[in-house]
């Protein structure tokens, strides 16, 4: 089981170390877990959640950010991961999301490369999570990041409007704006060459 778990962990280190899915505070996951009720998607087979037909990500290209997340519990700092990684993991393991892929707008991919601090507006990034059929998107708006979740079968937000709940994009942009600016202009995975 041990062995499980290391290997499941260095596989999300890798992906997040890439695309970093919005990795939020370890306040977070204990709000969770006493008793958040809002706007958690239950798990369900994949083809009820799979994503809608023409959905606005369905021609971006796949990020590296692809595995499983691991099961509560796992710490991932012995294994490399940083605070970040492991803020994520302690925040949405209580979800059981199961496996995660992440795409990026082409639009933004040169800016993303180059680790900017502002974007033009528009539909950044999301990273997809079918088993509860949700999407956690970076989005720009006026010169401001947006985060949100939204449903895979609609692309509707699906957000909690819990404060602390890992589903409400307040807890997403709390911990995007810390760790000392390493995800700066919105996104974490680029934060490492």
């Amino acid at each position: 089981m041990k062995m499980k778990k290391l290997v499941i962990a260095i596989a999300l280190f890798t992906a997040m170390i890439t695309f970093g899915a919005s990795g939020i505070s370890h306040a977070a996951d204990k709000a969770a877990g006493k008793g958040a009720k809002a706007a958690t998607p239950a798990a369900a087979p994949a083809s009820a959640v799979a994503a809608a037909p023409g959905s606005y990500w369905d021609k971006w290209p796949a990020g590296k950010a692809k595995g499983p997340m691991p099961e509560c519990g796992v710490n991932v700092l012995p294994l490399g991961g940083d605070d970040i990684l492991q803020a994520t993991v302690d925040t949405y393991c209580k979800l059981k999301p199961g496996a995660y892929e992440s795409y990026i707008n082409p639009a933004f991919k040169a800016d993303y490369d180059k680790r900017a601090k502002k974007y033009a507006d528009g539909k950044g990034g999301i990273l997809v999570f079918k088993a509860i059929g949700a999407g956690f998107t970076t989005d720009f708006a006026g010169g401001k990041i947006v985060y949100d979740v939204i449903g895979l079968k609609d692309s509707k937000s699906i957000a909690s409007k819990e404060k602390g709940h890992p589903l409400n994009p307040e807890t997403c942009a709390t911990c995007h704006a810390g760790f000392n600016k390493a995800c700066e202009g919105g996104f974490c995975g680029n934060r490492m060459n």
